[in-house]
């Protein structure tokens, strides 16, 4: 097994851009679509102070009770493509996020690779716990998965099978299952079930379909020995997105090597997911990653 180092990966998607950041907000566009929303990493200030008059809309959520979007003209939420694959965005009541992730674009390549390695008979199977709205399912999808889609949130399954029927992937084997994630593993263990790939990016706290309590900094060994029992004999990787703030890409890598890392081939990378703006001049940083590779 072996650490290498870590590394900064950032998202190229002509879909999006990430403009100008500061004073914990962050300017950018989805689509055709310009829009401010809070950002708590973006410590310093503004390079662009004058673009920022020009967006679309905003949201306000300094005060949770009145937390709104705000709009400066009538524009529609964009839907998305990438590589032929939609992804429907929504201004939410209550929710600052779109439907999307743009900076998770580097690990949506690389799932997309992964699938040409599998050399055993039949579609590679890859788990995505904490799956949301289904972005690197249906990247895995199209590129041959076949797919098992695990998240607590009946919207986001519902949206993610919208975003399935809008690319026209209906046909593709994805299973979409409504369920504690934790639980899920532990249940295909006992079932004797397994993955060559499993995808997971768990929040730093929330709660499952039955009110099942997630806190990530107790509960993550658990999950990961879990996950460890579902890996098929020949693996392709695991691959886990942290978007809490206390932790790091050390802890990150620290934890697969322990769970992982023991298997043939195994090598653990790990790092940063930064959006670089456009017209601004300091990288964003959004979240840490890990990756074991055994290919």
């Amino acid at each position: 097994m072996q650490i290498c180092d870590i590394k900064v990966l950032s998202s190229r998607w002509p879909e999006y851009e990430l403009m100008d950041s500061g004073d914990r907000l962050k300017l950018e566009r989805f689509g055709n679509v310009t829009v401010v929303r809070s950002e708590p990493k973006a410590w310093w200030k503004p390079s662009n102070p004058k673009l920022w008059n020009r967006a679309d809309c905003r949201y306000f959520d300094d005060d949770k009770k009145s937390a709104r979007w705000e709009f400066s003209k009538k524009v529609s939420a964009p839907v998305l493509d990438y590589g032929g694959i939609k992804f429907c965005t929504k201004f939410m009541d209550g929710s600052k996020h779109l439907g999307v992730f743009p900076e998770q674009e580097p690990h949506w390549n690389f799932i997309a690779g992964a699938a040409k390695r599998h050399k055993s008979e039949g579609a590679p199977k890859l788990l995505n716990l904490f799956g949301y709205t289904g972005a690197a399912t249906l990247v895995a999808a199209k590129a041959g998965f076949s797919v098992t889609h695990v998240d607590a949130s009946k919207p986001s399954v519902e949206w993610a099978r919208k975003n399935q029927e809008m690319s026209g992937l209906s046909e593709k084997p994805v299973r979409w299952i409504i369920e504690d994630a934790l639980k899920f593993a532990k249940r295909e263990e006992r079932r004797g079930v397994f993955y060559d790939a499993i995808v997971l990016d768990p929040p730093a706290f929330g709660r499952g379909p039955k009110n099942e309590l997630w806190k990530l900094e107790k509960m993550l060994p658990e999950l990961l020995e879990a996950c460890s029992n579902i890996l098929s004999k020949k693996p392709l990787f695991v691959l886990m997105t942290l978007y809490s703030i206390e932790a790091s890409s050390i802890m990150a890598a620290n934890m697969l090597a322990e769970y992982f890392g023991k298997r043939k081939g195994a090598a653990v990378e790990a790092g940063e997911l930064a959006l670089i703006p456009s017209q601004g001049e300091y990288p964003l940083p959004l979240s840490i990653w890990a990756r074991a590779d055994f290919s």
